[in-house]
């Protein structure tokens, strides 16, 4: 009886062990699964590609990005899908054009029923008709000298927005004819954080 006794002692601690190995398994998962969901439909990290964002962010910074479909606000830095891009016909009807290809980061100037103005003359843009104070850009502000996307003064039509790069001289942007307008539906994310480099972790101005 006593060695029965033993072995079912011994049952019964390894019952315990497995349940207690279970138990921190289980516990250690939750987390994980928990991160690969926000990861997968509320966040994204999204890396820099290029110069067109200068001085505001840098080639190669990496920034958090929600995914959560909010309407997009004037300043915002947004993710968009530029397969794509939206222009205006002479008969005053939206078209589809060849686009980047590719996603790119730029900041919202104009959303939808908004009038945007942009003077070469002044280097300056008008957002319904008051100039904007666009501190973070590097360079004025000027018009393409060919591939210009639309005449100013323009309005955004509703579900749509109208983006530019901060370092104006070289973004290829919503005033070009492979951008143009942004579908609100294209909007991959908006900025919430730079993740990196660590020096300048934090929140985007």
């Amino acid at each position: 009886m006593m060695k029965e006794y033993v072995r079912f002692s011994r049952n019964a601690k390894i019952h315990h062990a497995i349940g207690e190995i279970i138990d921190i398994v289980s516990a250690a998962m939750i987390p994980i699964f928990v991160m690969i969901l926000l990861f997968t439909y509320v966040f994204r990290v999204a890396i820099v590609q290029g110069d067109s964002m200068l001085p505001t962010l840098q080639n190669e910074d990496r920034l958090l990005v929600s995914q959560l479909q909010t309407r997009p606000q004037d300043g915002d830095i947004i993710v968009i899908n530029a397969d794509d891009a939206v222009l205006l016909a002479e008969s005053g009807t939206l078209y589809t054009a060849e686009g980047l290809h590719k996603s790119i980061v730029k900041r919202v100037v104009a959303v939808g029923g908004q009038t945007v103005d942009i003077s070469s003359a002044e280097g300056i843009v008008y957002l319904n008709g008051e100039p904007l104070e666009e501190l973070y850009t590097n360079t004025i502000t000027q018009l393409p000298d060919l591939g210009n996307a639309f005449e100013y003064p323009f309005t955004v039509p509703e579900g749509y927005v109208f983006v530019m790069g901060d370092n104006r001289d070289i973004s290829l942007d919503s005033r070009y004819v492979n951008v143009g307008l942004v579908p609100e539906t294209e909007i991959e994310g908006t900025v919430l954080l730079r993740l990196y480099p660590l020096e300048k972790i934090g929140t985007v101005p």
